[in-house]
């Protein structure tokens, strides 16, 4: 989708329908986006504060900048969501300039045991499942896009 995103030229057309996807929530977790890997949470995320139900969770995103970040200051006003930010190509930024691997998930990851939901680049997600799976997690508690 980010690909697909930067290719557009000025007089393109862009449709925009509700977010939808195979990832359902099962319960309190940690969701780790990559770029619009975001996008499937959002709803999710919503509906969750909406009901007064976001305590526990946790949001952790990969942008390549902090200008690429969708919907920050909506996520960081959800009352309960705790909230990662990391960018890995703005050394500019304030935000951590780090990205998402086993030394970042051990460093800001308190508790391997929980469910984990996963959406972004194919790579990343292959990666941090198998990486989460190493450090304890559970693999029937990780919740990909498919």
């Amino acid at each position: 989708m980010t690909d697909a995103l930067w290719r557009l030229e000025a007089g393109d057309r862009l449709l925009l329908r509700d977010v939808w996807g195979t990832i359902q929530y099962r319960g309190v977790g940690t969701f780790i986006a990559g770029g619009a890997g975001v996008t499937p949470f959002i709803a999710i995320l919503r509906h969750l504060n909406a009901k007064g139900g976001l305590a526990g969770n946790r949001l952790i995103v990969s942008n390549r900048a902090e200008r690429d970040i969708i919907l920050r200051e909506e996520f960081e006003a959800m009352a309960g969501l705790e909230t990662l930010w990391t960018v890995t190509a703005d050394p500019k930024s304030a935000l951590l300039q780090e990205r998402i691997d086993a030394d970042f998930l051990i460093r800001h990851v308190r508790d391997f045991s929980g469910r984990f939901y996963l959406c972004g680049p194919d790579a990343m997600v292959s990666e941090l499942r198998q990486t989460l799976q190493a450090l304890g997690a559970d693999v029937g508690s990780v919740t990909r896009e498919q």
